[in-house]
């Protein structure tokens, strides 16, 4: 769990007082169907969306917006629930990353955006598989971090070992109502099926180019899930990061590194690599 919490507390450290992560000059809201959703829009040119874990806000990706945006749009989201974006549905918690997509793609349609590049961390990336399933060709260029196709068994354990109070301290910092909601909807995931749940005939539909990152010693996502999604995704790369835990691009030291090869592979300098 060591490189998994140090992504969680380098995250943290961002924020000086508990529950006031604030609006930035480049921050909007979207309004769906009552829900306020949080996004920041910066940079011209192609539309690169940019989707953060659990836990985190869109803020984990300003080391990353300041190179991107000199090249694309870049649209960085607050998870519902997260940040400055609204809790959907109080009462229920079972987070669904397909109406999470669902909402991303009101936002998209909204801005009227599409041939869109994408780089998603876990939850994110679990998002951008939905999104990327259910309208294939909106899609150019993606990167999923630490994504998971299915909730194994290694994850569900990893969730109750870890444990609520654990969650309760990771989630603190979005305030007290929402440190609640956060914390509980995390800990639920320990009894999670179905939701994501891509087989290799549903995976063979995605048409975008794809890259799988993945640490060697994640913890929460065991290394054959990032295996199954080289082996079923049509056009994709596979990228597995020595010593990465479960968020590489979240380590200050590794961020250049994911800086680099991530413009490489959104600028096409990996096309027709094996």
């Amino acid at each position: 769990m060591r490189q998994f919490t140090i992504s969680i507390l380098v995250f943290c450290a961002c924020f000086t007082t508990y529950g006031q992560v604030k609006v930035n000059p480049n921050g909007k809201f979207f309004n769906y169907n009552g829900t306020n959703i949080y996004y920041e829009d910066t940079g011209t040119g192609e539309p690169l969306l940019l989707l953060h874990n659990f836990f985190n806000t869109a803020d984990c990706w300003k080391p990353y917006v300041e190179v991107y945006s000199k090249q694309y749009r870049t649209i960085a989201v607050d998870m519902i629930g997260h940040g400055r974006s609204d809790i959907y549905k109080k009462d229920d918690l079972h987070f669904r990353h397909e109406d999470y997509a669902k909402m991303i793609f009101a936002l998209l349609d909204s801005l009227k955006l599409n041939n869109l590049n994408a780089i998603g961390a876990s939850s994110g990336g679990m998002t951008l598989l939905y999104l990327n399933c259910i309208q294939p060709d909106r899609f150019k260029t993606v990167i999923t971090i630490g994504a998971q196709i299915y909730y194994s068994k290694q994850c569900r354990e990893w969730v109750t070992k870890t444990g609520l109070n654990e969650f309760m301290e990771w989630a603190k910092y979005h305030g007290p109502e929402k440190q609640e909601y956060l914390a509980r909807v995390f800990w639920e995931f320990r009894k999670f099926y179905g939701d994501p749940s891509f087989t290799p005939d549903i995976l063979g539909t995605i048409r975008a180019k794809w890259l799988v990152v993945q640490g060697d010693n994640d913890e929460p996502v065991p290394l054959q899930n990032a295996i199954e999604m080289h082996q079923y995704i049509p056009n994709n790369q596979l990228w597995i990061v020595p010593d990465g835990g479960h968020l590489p691009h979240l380590i200050p030291a590794f961020q250049p590194e994911f800086l680099r090869v991530s413009l490489e592979f959104l600028n096409g300098k990996w096309d027709g690599k094996d």
